[in-house]
């Protein structure tokens, strides 16, 4: 595994890992700031391509609305 890879592969996990704590936390203040922060700084060192950092995103936002959705259901 050359060096690219290496740093990918750990930018990868540490972003999946904070998505993980950020779905334990929703509700609680600010509990997407950690996976908002890795994503832009794995983004800005080159970690992640654009598309993954778009999927990303993506994904934190999805994870949001279905939250949210599930709030407005429940009342």
């Amino acid at each position: 595994m050359n060096t690219a890879q290496r740093d990918h592969h750990n930018a990868v996990s540490w972003i999946e890992a904070e998505i993980e704590n950020m779905i334990r936390d929703l509700g609680k203040p600010n509990a997407s700031a950690a996976a908002t922060s890795c994503v832009t700084l794995a983004f800005m060192l080159r970690a992640i391509d654009e598309a993954e950092h778009r999927r990303y995103r993506a994904r934190i936002d999805q994870i949001y609305a279905e939250y949210n959705a599930s709030l407005v259901s429940a009342a």
